[in-house]
């Protein structure tokens, strides 16, 4: 069934092709861009700019989802600080990302660390949200019973507030890292000399919609792969966090 919508997508594309209802300069048929795939392959370019973009994503990622975990991990935690960072970022996330990257460009320039700062703020925000809301949601028979047995401190944190805010967290990262993904696109575009990115970008300067499609699909590929696993490994979080609470209503 899964198979149905991706086949009549490709059965429509080349009836529009075989129809010339698009320009050959604005659609390629189903054939070209599997060669297109194929060439980029086998010359290394696209195994160079899918590698250089994996590293910026990694590495953007990295510091907005520590970020955002320590941070949402504190204001569940502190009352105080909720209450002093909880109106900033939460004014802060409506401000649309992109708009953010002029201002980034001005600050940073267009190096890579400028790269790394914007990916970096599209991953923190997931991250502080979903974990902040993990914490909050850990249930209070248990926080009671951390007390009973003098839990405090890392032992607290470590065996009761982490163990049932990991499905909220897990959530966290496998949105920080498929938009993280999604921006680093953005970022190369606006200023790079690798990625795949800045592969679409010089393509479409040079009428090469081949490898701008090209690119769209690797980029499409990786970010469902990247989505699927991230699922597969909530699920089995859920489905683990399901088993221990129904064996804790069984023993009581």
């Amino acid at each position: 069934m899964a198979l149905i919508v991706p086949l009549l997508l490709l059965v429509v594309w080349q009836s529009a092709v075989s129809m010339h209802l698009f320009s050959p300069l604005l659609l390629i048929p189903p054939l070209t861009l599997i060669n297109t795939l194929l060439d980029l392959a086998k010359s290394g370019d696209l195994t160079t700019n899918i590698i250089a973009s994996l590293s910026r994503v990694l590495i953007g990622f990295l510091i907005g989802a520590s970020t955002g975990f320590l941070l949402g991990l504190f204001m569940g935690l502190s009352p105080f600080v909720d209450r002093f960072f909880g109106p900033v970022i939460k004014g802060f996330k409506q401000v649309p990302q992109f708009a953010l990257m002029p201002l980034i460009i001005l600050w940073f320039g267009v190096d890579e660390l400028a790269k790394f700062v914007f990916i970096a703020i599209g991953a923190f925000f997931p991250m502080v949200f979903n974990t902040y809301q993990g914490v909050n949601d850990v249930p209070k028979k248990y926080c009671e019973l951390a007390r009973v047995f003098n839990y405090n401190g890392f032992h607290y944190l470590s065996k009761v507030i982490l163990p049932s805010a990991t499905p909220s967290i897990i959530t966290g990262l496998r949105f920080s890292l498929g938009l993280s993904w999604m921006l680093v696109v953005g970022a190369e575009i606006f200023g790079a000399d690798s990625g795949l990115g800045y592969m679409m970008a010089s393509s479409r300067n040079m009428f090469q919609i081949d490898i701008v499609m090209a690119g769209l699909v690797v980029i499409g590929t990786i970010g469902f792969g990247i989505n699927f696993v991230l699922q597969i490994i909530e699920n089995r979080l859920l489905r683990w966090r399901f088993i221990s609470d129904n064996g804790a209503k069984g023993n009581s």
